[in-house]
């Protein structure tokens, strides 16, 4: 017997924002029921559960024990479980679903499982200095706090918010519909991008948006790879980087193109291509028209290049490149205004400008790309994508911004000798995956903690509360198809290895993970890529 709250159908499977099961499935030696298998499936992530448990003879702590025997601590925040009500009769717990999971099978050289040392908390200060930060507790895991900052730096929309608006991409009588945040969760997510570096939405795009990207992306980086290989004078293999450069079948190292640039050995940023550029000029067209939005005349300026968002815009649900909480999000993160200081920026007056009236600046969105991952990739080396401006002030208002969405479905195939993914009991993706993801170090993106954290001065003693430290910070969040991270590009960042087994697919595309990205800056500032417009692939 189960009741749900707010119950909706949504991209073909129920879902809620809270549920309660009624049972005495945390009786010793009962299974669960597949209708509540059903029901926690359908629980929105950050959603709430409450579990009314007939007495058995066990007592309220044996049942808080079996919480943590029979639910997923990947998926479940089982440490703060809790009896919120007992009578004669029952037991009333209550568990959280987490807001957001992490992928603990990468990074095998940080131990995770061990708890946060005792130094480490007592020189806090040290490595934690602002007040963005949030404090491990005691006798917590790197992982436990781990997956609870992942959780703290996520939105979560409700059901009404994923069912604010329909959408027709689908020619199924299905309907599909776009999240919209409201503006409590605009602000909290705006908030916590500048606070932290980064943050994470739920559910905000759907998937008929963005899965059509990702096959393109798939298709064409297919066709690179037989276009360079066959190539007449400079032969490159892409899958095989450590080809023999010598002999009769000598290959190349691979060269930065108009259509993509190599970040390592099996990592390249590919921004067109055929399938690409097709899809590019159906959904900017559809955006265009649905916005009333003039990119000028020339039909290179919509399709190729960045296109400025002035203050009156507010996107549309028809691509998800202008998606409305994606502005709304970046053009205050970009525009923070001061009600005490606005009124005195006079130089708003020239080139034509509004005068000091406080309304947001134009920023500019750049087309849609992708980064793709191979099978064999390794962790990319810690970096940030962009400098600060001034290295005077600790952090600046964030003037380039990066969002990213997997162009793939997290899919529970046991059969896949290729991807590995971890579900639970209960059909709940845990957040591990083969395919690696992208890992940030909240809070890096201000002077002062990438100062701390890769600093060299010191003893060794010093040297290593660093890394504990680095290690604390380093969050892996775990993002499945409509998902959003939005990071701040001078927050401390790097790829994660995609360990899939190539050899194992019957399908070159297996294993293959795009990512994909929009570039969005400042009117003003140019982002010099390592792009050759001169080289082509196609």
């Amino acid at each position: 017997k189960t009741a749900s709250q707010a119950l909706s159908v949504h991209h073909m499977r129920e879902i809620c924002d809270a549920a309660v099961i009624f049972g005495d499935e945390l009786c010793q030696g009962k299974s669960k029921s597949p209708e509540n298998s059903f029901i926690r499936q359908g629980l929105l992530a950050g959603g709430v559960l409450w579990l009314i448990v007939p007495i058995t003879g066990m007592g309220d702590g044996e049942q808080l024990v079996n919480i943590h025997n029979q639910y997923s601590e990947a998926v479940w925040d089982t440490e703060s479980a809790q009896t919120i009500h007992s009578s004669s009769h029952f037991h009333v717990i209550r568990l959280n679903k987490r807001a957001c999971l992490v992928n603990a099978w990468t990074c095998p050289w940080m131990d995770k499982a061990a708890k946060i040392g005792m130094g480490t908390q007592a020189n806090l200060p040290f490595g934690m200095t602002n007040e963005s930060d949030i404090i491990p507790r005691s006798s917590e895991t790197y992982l436990q706090y781990e997956r609870r900052v992942a959780s703290d730096l996520t939105i979560t929309p409700s059901v009404a918010e994923r069912t604010k608006e329909k959408i027709d991409v689908s020619q199924t009588e299905v309907p599909v519909y776009a999240t919209v945040l409201t503006e409590a969760n605009t602000r909290k997510a705006i908030c916590t991008l500048q606070n932290h570096g980064f943050v994470i939405i739920k559910g905000l795009l759907p998937p008929e948006q963005t899965i059509p990207w990702g096959k393109a992306v798939l298709s064409d980086f297919a066709s690179a790879v037989e276009r360079l290989k066959n190539h007449p004078t400079r032969p490159v293999d892409l899958i095989n980087p450590q080809t023999a450069t010598s002999g009769e079948h000598r290959a190349f190292e691979p060269l930065s193109y108009k259509e993509m640039a190599m970040r390592e050995d099996l990592r390249v940023d590919l921004r067109s291509g055929p399938e690409m550029e097709m899809l590019r000029r159906v959904e900017n067209d559809l955006a265009f028209q649905s916005m009333k939005m003039d990119d000028g005349d020339d039909e290179n300026n919509l399709n190729d290049g960045p296109s400025t968002v002035n203050a009156m815009l507010m996107g549309t649900t028809r691509s998800w490149r202008f998606h409305p909480s994606l502005v709304a999000i970046l053009k205050h993160t970009f525009n923070p205004r001061n009600e005490a200081l606005f009124k005195g920026n006079f130089g708003r007056w020239n080139f034509g400008g509004s005068g000091p009236d406080g309304s947001p600046q134009p920023f500019r969105i750049g087309q849609i790309g992708s980064v793709l991952s191979c099978p064999g990739a390794a962790d990319q080396a810690i970096h940030a994508d962009t400098p600060h401006l001034f290295e005077t002030i600790d952090c600046l208002p964030c003037h380039y911004a990066n969002v990213f969405t997997p162009g793939y479905k997290i899919t529970n195939e046991p059969s896949n000798a290729v991807i590995k993914n971890e579900f639970d009991t209960d059909g709940n993706w845990t957040g591990n995956s083969s395919m690696g993801g992208t890992a940030l170090v909240h809070g890096s993106h201000k002077l002062s903690v990438s100062a701390m954290l890769l600093s060299d001065d010191g003893d060794e003693s010093t040297v290593l509360h660093r890394k504990e430290v680095l290690q604390l910070k380093t969050i892996r969040p775990s993002l499945d198809v409509g998902d959003v991270v939005i990071f701040d590009n001078r927050t401390l960042h790097y790829g994660l290895a995609n360990t899939s087994c190539s050899e194992s697919a019957e399908n070159s595309d297996t294993g293959r993970r795009p990512l994909l990205y929009l570039n969005v800056t400042q009117s003003w500032f140019h982002d010099p890529k390592n792009w050759d417009n001169f080289s082509k692939i196609f």
